[in-house]
């Protein structure tokens, strides 16, 4: 069993949940350590008593960032779901109330320059190879943090935070629509045509 290690790291919410927010730097670059030390950042028991998770799907994610080296990005953005009661990390997906934090972890860190009042911050997703662009209010700087932009499930308000997801079409299903259709009439078991 090692010691404890020392990793900066900033645990952050987007939209109707939170993540720990970690640079690419502060990590092992080989995978296999990365996601130890992420797991032990959690604790991937049921309860996550160990851990920064608490016990919800919604509490149990990591967003891993840099800047890129891609013409048509800012940064990279990695998103984990680290699994509760299972020690696993879902690599394979991407969550868009994390994403909606990306662009205010980016400025705060450092990674983008600013155009106060609202800065725009195009984001690689490295899990769906896929690009979207977030509007960040910024002040001084720095994102925004205060504002009158109410989102439901979340009490207070704050400052907006825009999501373009216009280049991320098909991430899952390598195109737009599932079926291929834009209506699709199925036949269901005591109901009918749908």
């Amino acid at each position: 069993m090692k010691e404890q290690q020392l990793f900066r790291c900033t645990y952050m919410r987007g939209g109707t949940s939170k993540a720990v927010f970690i640079k690419k730097n502060e990590l092992p670059v080989d995978i296999k350590e990365r996601d130890e030390v992420i797991k032990a950042i959690f604790s991937t028991d049921e309860r996550q008593i160990d851990g920064m998770g608490g016990a919800d799907i919604t509490t149990s994610k990591v967003a891993i960032v840099s800047p890129s080296n891609r013409e048509d990005a800012d940064v990279d953005y990695n998103f984990g779901q680290v699994q509760i009661g299972r020690d696993a990390i879902d690599w394979n997906t991407n969550c868009g109330n994390i994403s909606s934090a990306v662009g205010p972890f980016a400025i705060d860190e450092g990674m983008v320059k600013t155009t106060d009042p609202l800065t725009e911050v195009r984001i690689y997703n490295v899990n769906t190879d896929k690009i979207l662009v977030a509007k960040v209010e910024t002040k001084d700087g720095r994102a925004a943090v205060h504002g009158d932009f109410v989102l439901d499930g979340v009490p207070g308000t704050g400052s907006r935070i825009e999501l373009d997801y216009c280049r991320t079409a098909g991430a899952a299903t390598g195109r737009l629509l599932p079926t291929g259709n834009p209506t699709d009439i199925l036949m269901v078991d005591g109901v009918g045509e749908v």
